[in-house]
């Protein structure tokens, strides 16, 4: 029964940091594409597309009573990932731009990696497009990032 409750203690507190995530993307989002992007371009497009799926499943995941049972990628959330080739293992939080801190692992939702990374599965594999090349990585953990 504690954990039942505890579990859902730690729903409503993500639901809440969701909400003000989701209000915050709403607020910036076509600024921030802006900033970025040149208007009127297929990038622009695709930045613009990735943020309304994004912000609809923010949307649908505050219509739930219950946590998801699959976890994906958010803003705001540690992730580890291993570079299946090597073993290679790194941590990354995605965050909006104005947040980035390379030093730390943060990089921004409308970075090339970003834009990969976000919504993918734990435990997902893709083929991740990096300045060093194409790498299979595996999400081995997702986490919220303390605030």
């Amino acid at each position: 029964m504690r954990s039942t409750m505890n579990r859902s203690s730690q729903w409503v507190t993500e639901k809440q940091a969701m909400l003000e995530q989701l209000m915050a993307l709403e607020d910036i989002r076509s600024k921030q594409i802006e900033q970025y992007v040149l208007q009127h371009t297929i990038e622009h497009k695709r930045l613009e597309q990735l943020l309304d799926q994004y912000i609809k499943h923010i949307q649908a995941l505050l219509a739930m009573n219950e946590p998801p049972r699959e976890q994906l990628v958010l803003l705001n959330h540690e992730i580890e990932i291993e570079y299946v080739e090597d073993g290679f293992i790194d941590k990354l939080c995605i965050v909006l731009p104005h947040e980035i801190d390379p030093e730390s692992g943060k990089i921004s939702l409308l970075s090339p990696v970003g834009q990969q990374l976000l919504l993918a599965p734990l435990h997902g594999e893709l083929d991740l497009e990096t300045p060093a090349g194409l790498a299979r990585i595996k999400i081995i953990t997702i986490s919220r990032a303390a605030a």
